[in-house]
């Protein structure tokens, strides 16, 4: 009888070590509600959730940032992605959603490391701007707002999807060197125009690139 409780004892204890020692389906993964960004780069007024900063400053889930009419500001997120934002922009990021917003203004960005952002297989990760919804899983691209109305959009490189808010319109496109649109909210609808390399450069993306380390190929999709 002593020779069997001593038996279950030990199972139990065992079993328990087991379950203690056993790893967490998420101990691999960022989770993304604790990621935040870094100010790497910046000129003139920038400002954070209404607060100014300068170099270095954290940028925590949701915020939004706002530069002047002579600023700029260069976010670094999970090691490989850059989003600079230009002169007059108000943009919102939210690292929990991943998702951002460009309510005003202008940005571009290399994303090359968003998977750990990403909660589902088949998720994506989204750039929007008043009529423009871009569907991303890593790529480089080129965003204008430049009115109310119109929304100027350059995939640099990679693919995505584009849509609209209202689900009214979707555009897949894939690019090694530019590929870019104009929407435009028109009588209730969207028109939508193909156009040229406007408002950026190659050089303007390959140094945007050479700040996280890494080199744009214009030969292959990202």
């Amino acid at each position: 009888m002593k020779k069997m409780r001593f038996f279950y004892l030990l199972m139990f204890f065992l079993l328990i070590f087991g379950l203690s020692c056993s790893p967490s389906k998420n101990s691999g993964n960022v989770q993304s509600s604790s990621v935040q960004g870094s100010v790497i780069g910046l000129e003139g007024s920038v400002l954070i959730n209404g607060n100014p900063v300068l170099v270095g400053a954290k940028v925590p889930d949701g915020s939004i940032l706002q530069t002047d009419e002579n600023g700029y500001c260069e976010i670094t997120f999970l090691g490989s992605n850059i989003i600079r934002i230009f002169d007059d922009t108000i943009m919102r990021i939210s690292f929990s959603e991943a998702m951002v917003n460009v309510e005003r203004g202008t940005a571009a960005a290399v994303l090359r490391n968003i998977k750990t952002l990403l909660k589902k297989e088949d998720d994506l990760f989204h750039i929007e701007s008043g009529n423009v919804i871009a569907g991303v899983r890593g790529t480089s691209f080129f965003i204008k707002k430049e009115d109310n109305r119109t929304t100027y959009f350059c995939l640099c490189n990679g693919t995505l999807d584009i849509s609209d808010p209202r689900g009214r319109i979707r555009i897949p496109l894939e690019a090694t060197h530019h590929s870019a649109i104009r929407l435009r909210d028109q009588d209730g609808g969207i028109s939508m125009s193909r156009a040229g390399m406007e408002y950026h450069t190659d050089k303007d993306m390959e140094e945007l690139a050479g700040r996280i380390g890494q080199k744009m190929d214009w030969y292959r999709q990202e």
